[in-house]
């Protein structure tokens, strides 16, 4: 990811977190899988680049199921 300041993609809030999963989580990577503003609450996944829903998850390292 890009060390430089980023925005929200919904907000445009510098205030953002960069969202690593536990190692007993399911989609665990060794790094971050998604961004979440703390002021609008959004989260968008790493690789997919899309707003996350709650209860979904950034599937790791960018893996997506076939349909």
């Amino acid at each position: 990811m890009d060390t430089q300041k980023q925005k929200c993609q919904k907000c445009g809030s510098e205030n953002i977190v960069m969202v690593e999963y536990g190692y007993g989580h399911p989609e665990h990577y060794d790094g971050v899988s998604e961004t979440m503003c703390n002021d609008c609450k959004a989260r968008f996944g790493r690789w997919s680049n899309k707003e996350l829903k709650e209860g979904e998850w950034e599937p790791r390292g960018g893996r997506f199921k076939a349909k």
